[in-house]
């Protein structure tokens, strides 16, 4: 019996929303609060992952929704001292502590990480993207608030692993890998190659994080781009159940080849989004 790649990976639903809230809030947040743009900017932001935000802090319970939960995430980031995004996955938790923090950010894939400064413990703002099926699809991203126990060092986890270099050359290598994946897929007899094409664009779109205009690095900026086609190539595969090989061996090494790709790309995105939120603080 031939095998389906698939990957451990959170629920979200193709739509014509921007996937990584916690990116754009993070990058834009952080502009925010250096006083570089207007609330309103970092709304029209948020806008692009979901129609409605909602905010539920765990710890209290409570659910706010007044409206626009983006207005409650920025009360939240106020007093922030640092921000870091990290995207975890299934087998890479990116540095998070064993906690219920990192494992919500797990099954969502990503998490915005808020130092206030104190010793209170660092807040973990962690997004949920709900579709539904309406026309067009109406998306609701309930954002989790939870707090670790201890205060994490937000500058070691921005500083462990690969150097933005290095992941730019390996992400390099990975267009190399994805361009045989699509490549395998037009082949396909029966696939529709302007709807491929259409299908590769939109997730690329998708995948792409909107940086604030003034923060613009040309690597952060590369890596961001890269990343994306990336990841969206592994995602086409996975949405069309590629097969690679013949035999079992075969299967389970093209399945790690995919779940790579996919570490990879969200290293380089949370990098590049980390560096300019460094840049924006530093300031």
């Amino acid at each position: 019996m031939r095998r389906i790649l698939h990957l451990m990976r959170s629920s979200r639903t193709l739509t014509h929303t921007a996937a990584w809230p916690t990116c754009a809030l993070g990058a834009w947040g952080a502009a925010r609060l250096t006083g570089r743009c207007s609330p309103d900017d970092v709304i029209a932001a948020l806008a692009e992952s979901a129609d409605r935000h909602t905010v539920l802090h765990e710890e209290a319970g409570d659910t706010t929704d007044s409206g626009n939960g983006v207005l409650e995430l920025l009360s939240i980031l106020r007093p922030a001292r640092g921000l870091a995004v990290r995207l975890p996955s299934t087998g890479d938790p990116q540095g998070l502590p064993p906690h219920p923090a990192t494992s919500k950010a797990l099954l969502a894939g990503e998490v915005l990480l808020v130092d206030e400064g104190d010793t209170a413990g660092t807040l973990a703002l962690v997004p949920e993207l709900d579709t539904f099926d309406t026309d067009p699809p109406y998306v609701l991203c309930r954002w989790s608030v939870l707090r670790y126990d201890t205060r994490l060092d937000l500058g070691h986890l921005l500083t462990a692993g690969p150097s933005a270099g290095d992941l730019e050359y390996e992400l390099r290598q990975a267009v190399a890998e994805a361009t045989t994946i699509i490549g395998g897929l037009g082949n396909r007899r029966s696939v529709d190659l302007a709807d491929l094409r259409k299908d590769l664009a939109a997730r690329t779109a998708r995948h792409r994080v909107d940086l604030p205009p003034h923060s613009l690095d040309a690597r952060s900026t590369r890596l961001i781009d890269t990343a994306a086609q990336v990841e969206a190539i592994v995602d086409l595969a996975v949405a069309r159940g590629v097969e690679v090989g013949d035999t079992a061996g075969q299967w389970d090494s093209g399945d790690s080849a995919l779940r790579r790709l996919q570490s990879l790309t969200r290293a380089a995105r949370a990098a590049a989004v980390n560096h300019t939120i460094g840049e924006l603080l530093r300031d």
